[in-house]
């Protein structure tokens, strides 16, 4: 890195220099109040006879130099360069033909350059290139060009320099080519790392940039210019285009981020993480935005509910009214995988993860959503690593053998009980919807364009209260089945506006001209009260438990170490250990009938590791380089997933154990059952589980 004091005029006004600013950097943002602020500090300097300094203008010399030639990429200053560009233009206009001419061939144009990306000195954004280049060249704008911030800017001068005459011009012109800067080269040669430090500790005190903002920045920084603009060109643009809203695009690429770890990505860390996992991998950065191009278009089809499927699409928007969103990175593996090749199997899956979510959304097993993100990731995480076969069975099986009970597929029971006491409406929907479409088979009204009924209203009136059988009856009646499935119905929006809180002799006459079989079947002559909502409740609940598909009986424990029988000293088969171990001495582990001796459950996993890399070389680094073995936290960012057990680095680890001979590093600050299960996990994935004993005191 080099900082020299320097002059506006020398820095810009070198020959054949040309300033680039990158595609990843923000648009010319500058205001009036900046613009006047800048005019009145050169008069200042004018009265003071005293130069005034504007800041630091950061740069690196792109590969495109050329004998004779500079590119300077704008790291930071792009904003006060683009202005005072603008400023030089309107001083043109007030000065002779002459020193007009002098003034643009040493500021404003390379005169000479055939190439016309070097032609204007300063080469801006694509979205403001054309209105900066014509007020560079002195062209002719169209109105819609002329609402554009440059040519205001630009205006705004030629109004301040209206009462100057050619003598004034000239000595504001001189002041700001003698205006003070730090002209600041990186000199970065091959080193884009540091240049994108750089840039995000420049621009970590302006406007904060967002996640989006920083991840294009890291996939497009070069120092080749061209290069820059041709993976802005070919990718980041048209994913840029993909979404009305850009914020979308930081919240696609937390979704991306997991796809490729497996676990959730903490929105402060989340670009660090990013950085850190790609910065470990060898995927080229053009096969990045690739990537994220094709996902984006999946991402889209999610969010905005367009997928070009209409029976995908249908489930797309269940998926969406029950709240789905911790499962877009399933899906985004899943569409990928799938749904060019296995359309069919895509649906299946996707029907699949509605009835789950409706079953889990009802019985709401928990409270956070960190027990449904294990379930689901746990799932992404097996399909990436081809730990599964992608079809409907094995998806099912995993569900019904979720990790924690906090994020299980609920069954038949607890399905049937939550649905006679509270529903939430946005679920009822999804079921009451769902079960309409498998009911009839074909159903063309948007999940959107539908509501739900309380066909006893949430607000009781007086001539309620009394059908219900008087006070104290209707308070019991409504505080019991208010939100029972069997008060729940589907209406189109009209008729739910017309229905309100009516009586039901006149509520009933609509309901039974809806659309939706579901409800217009219910009993013309019957009196809604407590046992016709029971009624009502029992038949609904019969198709959910007919049509909502419900969980495999579980094979599976869930993750946590459980005594099942009394402890004795002794040696045990790997395959035998289900208990807990706290309290109790390690002493050593026998492989083949050797045994390796350990100091204390610290060492456990460690000596675990040596005996198993000792065995197969290449099975160990795979299980390390997939971090098939890791704890349920993320605590240290670290760029596979979970904070690993088994790392190449130990500043991943609370206390790394070296193991010499994989050339690695192990967790060793481990409780003793902790570090029983990593052991036990370790040898699973040998599947050498019969072949090891352990023997404990």
């Amino acid at each position: 890195m080099k900082a020299v004091d320097e002059k506006v005029g020398r820095f810009i006004g070198n020959s054949d220099t040309v300033f680039i600013i990158p595609p990843f950097q923000r648009n010319y943002s500058w205001d009036e109040e900046q613009c006047c602020e800048l005019f009145d500090d050169i008069l200042d300097s004018i009265k003071k006879d005293k130069s005034h300094y504007i800041g630091n203008i950061v740069y690196y010399v792109g590969e495109n130099d050329r004998a004779g030639f500079n590119e300077y990429i704008l790291v930071d200053g792009q904003q006060r360069i683009t202005t005072i560009l603008l400023l030089l233009c309107a001083i043109r206009s007030k000065l002779s033909a002459e020193e007009a001419k002098r003034l643009e061939k040493k500021f404003l144009i390379n005169e000479d350059e055939t190439d016309e990306k070097y032609r204007v000195k300063l080469k801006q954004t694509d979205n403001d290139l054309r209105v900066f280049e014509k007020i560079i060249t002195n062209s002719v704008l169209s109105s819609e060009e002329r609402e554009n911030k440059l040519f205001k800017n630009y205006n705004y001068f030629i109004d301040r320099l209206a009462d100057f005459d050619e003598e004034t011009a000239v000595k504001f012109y001189n002041a700001t080519a003698n205006l003070d800067i730090v002209d600041l080269n990186l000199k970065i040669e091959k080193d884009l790392e540091a240049v994108q430090k750089i840039f995000e500790k420049i621009n970590s005190t302006g406007k904060e940039l967002s996640v989006a903002d920083l991840i294009r920045n890291y996939l497009l920084i070069s120092n080749n210019s061209d290069e820059q603009k041709r993976l802005y060109d070919n990718y980041w643009v048209k994913i840029e285009n993909l979404y009305q809203d850009k914020e979308k695009i930081s919240e696609f690429a937390k979704h991306y981020l997991i796809t490729k770890r497996g676990i959730w990505a903490e929105e402060k860390k989340m670009y660090n993480t990013f950085k850190l996992y790609f910065d470990n991998t060898n995927i080229s950065k053009e096969d990045i935005l690739s990537e994220i191009l094709k996902y984006s278009q999946y991402y889209n089809w999610f969010i905005d509910e367009n997928c070009p499927d209409d029976k995908i699409n249908i489930i797309m928007k269940e998926l969406n009214v029950l709240k789905s969103d911790d499962m877009y990175s399933l899906l985004l593996i899943l569409f990928d995988t799938l749904y060019e090749n296995n359309k069919e199997t895509l649906r299946k899956i996707l029907d699949l993860l509605s009835d789950f979510m409706i079953r889990y959304r009802i019985v709401s097993p928990t409270n956070g959503s960190g027990d449904i993100r294990k379930t689901l990731f746990t799932l992404l995480s097996k399909i990436t690593k081809n730990d599964i076969t992608l079809d409907y069975d094995s998806i099912l099986y995993e569900l019904s053998n979720s990790p924690s009970p906090g994020g299980r597929f609920p069954d038949d029971e607890e399905f049937r009980n939550s649905l006679s006491k509270y529903v939430n409406t946005a679920y009822a929907k999804a079921l009451l919807y769902k079960l309409e479409y498998k009911e009839v088979r074909n159903i063309e009204v948007d999940i959107r364009k539908v509501t739900v009924e309380h066909l006893m209203p949430q607000t009781l009136s007086d001539e309620w209260k009394e059908y219900l059988g008087g006070e104290a009856k209707a308070s019991l009646i409504y505080n019991t089945y208010i939100n029972n499935i069997g008060n729940l119905a589907l209406l189109s929006r009209p008729l739910n506006s017309e229905n309100s809180n009516d009586i039901w002799d006149n509520k009933k006459k609509n309901i039974q001209d809806a659309q939706f079989v579901l409800t217009n079947s219910i009993d013309k002559n019957c009196k809604w009260d407590d046992n016709a909502i029971t009624n009502r409740c029992e038949t609904i609940t019969r198709l959910a438990l007919r049509h909502i598909v419900g969980p495999l009986q579980r094979d599976r424990d869930f993750e946590s170490m459980e005594v099942t029988e009394d402890f004795a000293s002794g040696i045990y088969k790997a395959n035998d250990i289900n208990f807990k171990v706290t309290g109790r001495t390690i002493k050593s582990i026998i492989f083949e009938n050797v045994p390796y001796t350990i100091r204390g459950w610290f060492e456990l996993v460690a000596i675990t590791c040596k005996v198993l890399y000792d065995l197969d070389k290449d099975k160990f680094t795979e299980i390390l380089k997939q971090n098939k073995i890791h704890k349920s936290t993320f605590k240290y960012s670290y760029y596979f997933g979970n904070d690993p057990i088994i790392c190449n680095e130990e500043k991943y680890l609370v206390s790394p154990y070296y193991l010499e001979n994989a050339n690695c590093y192990v967790e060793s600050t481990l409780s003793a059952n902790r570090a029983m299960y990593y052991a036990l996990e370790l040898i699973k994935e040998y599947g050498l589980l019969d072949k090891f004993k352990i023997e404990i005191e």
